[in-house]
């Protein structure tokens, strides 16, 4: 399953959750997101050794 996959089925779940459960959807989504930007199209397989900070990135909480 790629990353874009993941993005548009938790988008689409997100239609249907629990208004308690939305916060930590949408940090999913935000990592996916993420990992899209940065080019990782297979997470489980990533190497992420590679990857460097980036300090423009904000998760949804830190957004807060």
């Amino acid at each position: 399953m790629s990353t874009e996959e993941v993005i548009k089925a938790l988008e689409q779940v997100k239609a249907y959750c629990a208004s308690n459960l939305l916060d930590p959807l949408d940090y999913a989504l935000h990592v996916f997101k993420h990992f899209k930007r940065a080019g990782i199209e297979d997470p489980v397989h990533a190497d992420f050794s590679k990857l460097t900070p980036n300090s423009n990135s904000q998760s949804p909480e830190e957004k807060k």
